[in-house]
């Protein structure tokens, strides 16, 4: 299943609560132009806090899950990280309150 690329890699999963990590959003980001796809994104990855990034179609041209120590690092995180990249429009952001269901597609 390697050499047919349907396994890709290994991975460790770890606990974000146990490391301090008390709260997960998702961000819908609008780009100012699709244009700007390519530069957000580099951007976005740059930042420790976004730990994935979808390109979409839809209302928000990215979605990206962020990872915070509390509501303040969050804010932080907004403020002086995620809007002050120029391609972005806007943003919304949805806190997540749980997280009942996490999997991998079983092959």
């Amino acid at each position: 299943m390697k050499q047919a690329g349907i396994i890709t890699g290994a991975r460790i999963d770890v606990s974000p609560k146990q490391l301090g990590y008390d709260v997960g959003c998702f961000i819908g980001i609008i780009l100012k132009s699709a244009k700007d796809y390519p530069s957000a994104l580099a951007k976005l990855e740059s930042l420790d806090e976004v730990t994935e990034a979808y390109y979409t179609t839809g209302h928000y041209s990215i979605f990206i899950k962020v990872m915070c120590r509390s509501i303040d690092a969050l804010q932080h995180v907004l403020i002086n990280k995620i809007q002050t990249i120029d391609e972005i429009q806007s943003t919304e952001t949805l806190i997540v309150l749980q997280n009942p269901i996490m999997r991998t597609i079983k092959p």
